[in-house]
């Protein structure tokens, strides 16, 4: 009985510092990063960042340069997209430049959802007048927990950055892309290739570049970047060595001012939905005609 006892006092115990604790990440979240100083750790900054109530209601843009090295040509692509989220949905645009490729600009409309571990993403491709609705449902489930994020912080950096009047970043967050990426393999049910590169083969590939994340004085994601170049050859680019350098720009902005109801996903673009599981054809995209179409394998 006295083992009981004391079992039971201990549980309390530990429901009262979760308490204290859950409700000092709500009073940061509601006062703001700069209320509290600047964060002494990677663990402190994001703990304030996810506690923001505005944490998953903003806009972004995103900056993608591809440049495409491959049977003896060479090929700029820019990848421009935007994006609105609120209430676990999104809405967006993607262009993509192929004036390299002496082919028209590709551009598709896109609506996403999360139910629970399934991330529902509605795809529109123009088509004339028209536009064709694909959906493309991805499985969420992860084996992440608390020592997987422990590890993943431990490899990360936190800079106190200057105050500038043509920025709003006042923290950088730098963690090695092969970090995050060996994370993303850990925590993801089998196995991942790309272009016949195997897991190891893109590890090694970004083993020195670094994913910088910027926060605001209040502890918001205000930009993210990164750099990195992928070499790979295999049966699946018909044996023909590709390499691309990947150079990604973001910007968040706008935190709590997105409507929910300007987001949401239209009646008639669920009903038109075709499910897929391939949602967006390369070869449609750079065009049958283009010389980078025989690095694709038919």
């Amino acid at each position: 009985m006295i083992n009981s006892r004391k079992r039971w006092r201990g549980v309390r115990r530990i429901k009262r510092v979760m308490a204290i604790f859950f409700s000092f990440v709500l009073v940061l979240g509601m006062c703001g990063c700069s209320a509290f100083g600047a964060p002494a750790t990677t663990e402190e900054l994001l703990v304030r960042y996810v506690a923001n109530e505005n944490v998953d209601n903003f806009s972004a843009r995103v900056d993608v340069g591809l440049n495409v090295n491959t049977l003896g040509m060479r090929a700029i692509i820019p990848i421009t997209a935007s994006l609105r989220t609120a209430d676990n949905t999104a809405h967006g645009t993607i262009q993509v430049g192929l004036s390299s490729l002496d082919t028209r600009d590709y551009e598709i409309e896109f609506y996403a959802e999360l139910l629970d571990d399934v991330l529902n993403y509605y795809i529109g491709t123009p088509q004339g007048e028209q536009t064709t609705w694909k959906l493309w449902t991805v499985d969420m489930t992860s084996k992440i927990d608390i020592f997987t994020i422990t590890d993943l912080l431990s490899a990360s950096e936190l800079t106190l950055i200057s105050k500038d009047a043509d920025s709003l970043v006042r923290y950088e967050l730098s963690v090695p892309a092969e970090k995050i990426l060996q994370t993303v393999f850990d925590v993801t049910a089998g196995s991942a290739e790309v272009g016949g590169m195997d897991e190891q083969g893109m590890l090694d590939a970004v083993a020195s570049d670094k994913v910088r994340t910027g926060f605001t004085e209040e502890c918001l994601m205000r930009s993210l970047d990164t750099a990195v170049l992928l070499t790979f050859k295999s049966a699946e680019t018909n044996n023909v060595e590709v390499r691309t350098g990947i150079d990604i720009s973001s910007t968040l902005d706008d935190y709590g001012k997105v409507e929910p109801a300007d987001v949401a996903i239209p009646d008639e673009v669920r009903d038109a939905a075709v499910p897929t599981d391939e949602p967006i054809d390369v070869i449609e995209v750079i065009g049958a005609d283009s010389p980078l179409a025989g690095a694709v394998k038919k």
